[in-house]
């Protein structure tokens, strides 16, 4: 992905917390929509992607969007005026919760890169 950032790609860093332990790094290249992931514990059920050693551009919008309230919630346009946001958007809403849900202590911290 080095390489990428010397071609001038547009590249986002998530980096995936467990409480305080980083399990999974991301680099999400948003000019050719490619993953560079590292998994940096054993536990699949830790990791961003699971068992999936080898996710896609889609697999990361599913992963985005399974760290924010749901599309379907009631009250959904409440939530998202009590975040700032006019719309239903999981990079956005991330951007404003850290994807922090109260069935588990996972979190993302965004490093713009």
């Amino acid at each position: 992905m080095a390489d990428a950032r010397s071609r001038g790609h547009d590249l986002l860093i998530f980096h995936f917390y467990d409480n305080k332990r980083l399990c999974t790094k991301i680099c999400a290249d948003r000019t050719s929509y490619r993953l560079a992931v590292e998994n940096l514990v054993s536990d699949s059920l830790s990791t961003a992607f699971g068992v999936n050693q080898t996710p896609a551009w889609d697999d990361l919008s599913k992963f985005l969007e399974s760290r924010c309230i749901p599309r379907q919630r009631d009250g959904l346009q409440y939530y998202l005026a009590e975040l700032g946001l006019d719309q239903y958007a999981p990079l956005a809403i991330i951007r404003k919760t850290e994807g922090r849900m109260a069935e588990d202590a996972c979190w993302i911290k965004i490093v713009e890169g």
